[in-house]
């Protein structure tokens, strides 16, 4: 079957981060299905009316095209985008003839999603990757995040969590299909061996407080043990984190390391005894995941994705908010972590969240939004 993706959320030049489950979830599909994959996206460094820039690439077996849209003037803007991202992507369409249309993220990939759908006439599912109320910027952002999701086939999304939200506002059931950890990425990690200065790891964007790195940083603080802090990130709140360390005693016990990329991320593990998260809200936690597939055991808070994932046979789960459930909880880990078997933690990621097995659910999908391919 032939697939179209639809992202405004996708690795590109200058954000070659952007996205990336998301080009993993359609890589993983190429097994079974033939993919492209359309992102389309508003260049916010340079003015233009109706003025946009495309660039086709092949990454595995998929077709990719981006679209970059110049900026222009407040309202006229979405217009323009939807006006120039429809044309394009239909362009695409009647060459590529899709049987399926897959957008991601309701505002603006749902709503981009049904507008192809229909004018195609085809059916279209959609993945949520973020809290949906974040895509309710406005009454009218809500109302066609809405819209676009009462009319998808199916609705995917990454947590339960997140599912429960999608159904308390639309009233329509969502699927729970988590995001791909690239196992083979991770396979050959060794954590490093136990010492008498503990090595732990926080790996998460700075730009918002959503990762709750100031949370850690207090709960920490209180711990009088020895223990290293691995600190990968970067954001406009770097600064800002460190001057806490800082005030806070911990200066000498924190590296900050900044932008750590995607296939920088095994070696980052590599020299870890344990992960630790503090976020407030996770849509999935794909690091977190990423740290158990290295073999590393995790500190967690009950934030969202890691709910579904983190259980006693792999970390600890901590209320959100909470410096001193979570100092507490990092305290043991710091005279546990060695009771974790590294093999086990990795066949847990294997089994459940590899490529292949995420395909088959998301395949699954598919054919209850078109039985024809129950045939095939």
């Amino acid at each position: 079957m032939k697939i179209l993706f639809l992202t405004p959320w996708y690795p590109n030049k200058s954000n070659p981060d952007y996205g990336i489950f998301i080009r993993n979830q359609a890589l993983a599909l190429t097994e079974m299905h033939e993919v492209q994959v359309v992102f389309s996206t508003i260049d916010y460094s340079s003015f233009g009316f109706c003025s946009f820039k495309t660039t086709e690439s092949i990454y595995g077996r998929i077709k990719e095209y981006r679209l970059f849209i110049k900026r222009s003037l407040p309202v006229y803007n979405q217009l323009n985008y939807f006006f120039i991202t429809t044309w394009y992507t239909m362009k695409v369409a009647r060459q590529f003839k899709p049987e399926l249309i897959h957008g991601s993220i309701s505002y603006p990939g749902g709503f981009w999603a049904w507008l192809i759908a229909f004018l195609s006439r085809r059916p279209f599912v959609m993945t949520e990757h973020t809290r949906v109320i974040h895509n309710f910027r406005s009454p009218v952002h809500r109302w066609l995040s809405v819209f676009s999701m009462k009319r998808a086939s199916a609705i995917l999304t990454v947590s339960t969590r997140m599912a429960n939200e999608i159904t308390s506002i639309i009233g329509k059931p969502c699927h729970v299909v988590p995001n791909i950890i690239v196992f083979d990425n991770f396979k050959d990690v060794v954590p490093a061996p136990p010492r008498n200065v503990p090595q732990i790891g926080f790996l998460g964007g700075l730009d918002r407080p959503i990762k709750g790195l100031d949370i850690l940083l207090k709960g920490i603080a209180l711990i009088k043990k020895d223990f290293i802090l691995h600190i990968g990130g970067s954001g406009k709140l770097l600064g800002e984190y460190k001057k806490l360390a800082a005030e806070l005693g911990i200066a000498d016990r924190c590296i900050f390391y900044g932008t750590i990329h995607h296939w920088e991320v095994p070696e980052f593990m590599s020299q870890l005894n344990f992960f630790v998260s503090a976020s407030r809200f996770e849509s999935f936690g794909m690091v977190i995941l990423e740290a158990v597939a290295c073999g590393l055991p995790v500190v967690a808070t009950r934030c969202g994705g890691p709910d579904d994932f983190i259980t006693d046979e792999n970390g600890i789960l901590v209320p959100t908010e909470n410096s001193k459930k979570l100092m507490e909880a990092f305290e043991w880990m710091m005279g546990h972590y060695a009771l974790f078997d590294p093999s086990k933690l990795k066949k847990y990621v294997a089994e459940r969240f590899s490529p292949s097995v995420i395909a088959q659910k998301i395949n699954a999908i598919y054919v209850s939004v078109l039985p024809s391919l129950r045939s095939n």
